[in-house]
């Protein structure tokens, strides 16, 4: 059967109960009725027609104390909004069943503004937001859409002077702008976990806990992640990238310290960041911050995932002396408080710097390490930035007019945080570094640097020595140091850990000068990562220097050495050799004294020797004796005597 037989030709054959409504009261004449073969071909837009002209029958033929509930109903019916079915009604009305037809609207695919933008013209808006996203997407920097409408928002409220929404482009519209340029991915959205946030984790014996999250600083998580730009150290080479540990408040969603480091994150590294968000933050005029970090205190439980960071004795240790409760994450993902702020990071901070390569190969710009040019420091200053100006500045989620921050305050118990007693008390989350001799004057060798306990500068800025001042003087032998990576300028000094007894605070000390002499003069904070490149520096240039004389001496010295000896050895046999050439000489030269054999006195001109078989088989004395006697005898020569002269022997002998 053909398609066109099977659908009928006009709205009336396919309704005969209009009739009975009255429908020709609110119809057009019938040539504008006659609208299926006319104007529409396709089958499937033609039952759509047909379902909504039966919708607009029956509304308008309904009484008016049942309107609302068949536009209700209809509006469930053709899945749309109730007000779109009453629009239509309104259009049928006024321009005939014939308006039924126009599915799309007449201006579809255009890109529309709006008459009340202010500042710049269609053309201009559009102009502005292709160009800040292709700006945004060069020299190995990424832009999202959503960043896009941000820089559309803040030109027209900060620079325009612009107030009210309306008097800008939309977020609709600059999505619109942008759709050909980009493909955004199209992900579900998690819905969350409802109103209330349960968490279900594992104590140190593995025994499950609920914990219902009520208040704030009542559960902080911790995580870390690998930030997607490439650094560089002073010298303008490239450094690597770098890691974050962050903690996050779950209550509030609040962001309540961080960490950053070269290495990959340890326990250390987590106590550091765990240091930071309990203390309470102050940051000098180069961070150039509008709002303030105020999120501080100590918190009741720590849930981080199953990692072996999480899991150290340092981190259990530090929760043992600050009071705090370790728990691990049973599902992973409950992490999603921690997870969330990374992945904002990374939009909204990480791919705007250059030098971002992406957390996939997919996403990495080309050429990445050529424009890696934001060292340490300025990278640090701008993520403290965007963390208090603009991370905990966001509105909660769930609370549409508190922020992060706001909503913090307000979970208080008491309005205020709980505090340690003193910062000494989280000395314990500083790194350890192993354990150091007290030299002279009370000075510590560290990373080639040289700490004095006792050393202060006089008014002429020099270092001077003042043993009332030198609290090491009494302390012989090692000492422990601990020490914030961040800034090594300071050093905490630590007695030793002994028979099970804690290590004591003793005191303070700061570098007193290196091998730069002017280094230390003005300078009150330093990395150790900056130090460590700026030794790493010295190093190379140490190489780069010409130093082929010292290498060509010591060569030249080692052989002139080696002839030497060897020259001695050669001038020593020669003169062996010509002592013993002369001695023959002077012998056959002189007269040589004669020689006669005397008599020995008292002796027997006969003598017997004890056989070597008898000696050799142990015989007894009296067998020795007797094989003697059996010996043959055997003729002992008379001694040698020299005689210096004949004639006087001779007359002395006869």
């Amino acid at each position: 059967m053909n398609k066109s037989e099977s659908l009928p030709l006009t709205i009336e054959e396919s309704l005969p109960m209009v009739e009975s409504y009255g429908l020709e009261e609110v119809q057009p004449p019938a040539k504008e009725r006659l609208i299926l073969e006319e104007l529409i071909e396709d089958a499937e837009q033609k039952e759509k027609i047909l379902l909504r002209y039966r919708a607009v029958a029956e509304i308008s033929q309904a009484p008016d104390t049942l309107k609302k509930e068949k536009i209700k109903l209809w509006a469930d019916r053709l899945g749309v909004h109730e007000r779109t079915v009453t629009r239509l009604c309104e259009k049928v009305g006024n321009e005939g069943v014939a308006a039924l037809a126009r599915l799309t609207r007449a201006d579809a695919g255009m890109t529309k503004g709006s008459k009340l933008w202010r500042g710049k013209t269609l053309e201009e808006w559009k102009k502005f937001i292709e160009d800040k996203y292709e700006t945004g997407n060069k020299c190995g920097r990424s832009m999202s859409r959503n960043q896009v409408f941000i820089q559309v928002k803040g030109h027209a409220t900060l620079e325009l002077g612009l107030k009210e929404e309306g008097e800008y482009p939309s977020r609709g519209f600059v999505y619109t702008v942008l759709n050909p340029l980009v493909q955004p991915n199209k992900k579900g959205r998690n819905p969350g976990q409802g109103p209330g946030i349960v968490m279900r984790v594992l104590d140190a014996q593995k025994n499950e806990e609920e914990i219902v999250v009520e208040r704030s600083n009542q559960v902080w998580q911790i995580d870390h992640t690998l930030l997607d730009n490439l650094l560089v150290d002073a010298n303008g080479e490239t450094a690597g990238t770098i890691w974050l540990t962050a903690i996050i408040d779950t209550y509030s969603s609040c962001l309540m310290g961080c960490h950053l480091s070269f290495v990959g994150p340890g326990s250390h590294e987590v106590a550091l960041a765990l240091r930071h968000a309990i203390l309470q933050k102050h940051y000098g005029p180069e961070y150039e911050l509008r709002e303030k970090w105020e999120a501080c205190g100590l918190p009741e439980y720590i849930v981080t995932d199953k990692g072996k960071d999480f899991l150290s004795a340092h981190l259990r240790r530090v929760g043992i002396d600050l009071g705090i409760k370790l728990r691990r994450r049973l599902y992973t993902e409950q992490g999603a408080a921690i997870e969330r702020p990374f992945l904002g990071i990374k939009n909204e901070y990480s791919s705007k710097l250059p030098g971002y390569k992406g957390g996939s190969l997919a996403e990495r710009p080309e050429n990445t390490e050529n424009y890696a040019c934001i060292c340490y420091e300025d990278y640090d200053r701008k993520l403290v930035r965007h963390i208090v100006d603009h991370r905990n500045t966001h509105l909660y989620p769930k609370v549409k007019n508190q922020t992060c921050q706001q909503r913090w305050w307000a979970g208080l118990v008491g309005g205020k945080p709980i505090m340690p007693s003193n910062e000494r008390d989280l000395d314990v989350c500083l790194m350890k570094e192993t354990d150091r001799s007290i030299q002279k004057y009370g000075c510590i060798a560290f990373e080639c640097l040289i700490y004095g306990a006792g050393w202060r500068k006089d008014d002429a800025g020099l270092w001077r020595y003042d043993e009332d001042a030198d609290f090491l003087k009494d302390h012989d032998g090692k000492v422990s140091i601990r020490y914030n990576p961040s800034n090594i300028v300071y050093i905490l000094i630590y007695t030793k850990e002994k028979n099970g007894q804690p290590s004591k605070y003793l005191g303070t000390i700061r570098a007193k000068h290196s091998e730069e002499r002017d280094l230390y003069r003005d300078e009150e904070r330093l990395s150790l990562k900056e130090w460590q490149d700026r030794k790493e520096k010295r190093r190379k240039e140490g190489k780069a220097v010409d130093q082929s004389s010292i290498h060509r001496e010591q060569l030249d010295l080692t052989q002139f050495s080696n002839e030497q000896v060897s020259a001695h050895r050669k001038r020593k046999r020669k003169a062996k050799e010509v002592r013993g050439d002369e001695q023959a000489r002077i012998t056959r030269a002189s007269n040589h004294s004669n020689v006669v054999e005397l008599p020995v006195p008292n002796a027997s001109r006969k003598s017997k020797k004890p056989s070597k078989t008898a000696t050799n088989a142990g015989l007894t004395d009296t067998a020795i004796v007797e094989s003697i006697n059996e010996q043959s005898e055997i003729q002992v020569k008379p001694a040698l005597y020299v005689v210096p002269d004949w004639n006087e022997f001779v007359e002395d002998g006869w």
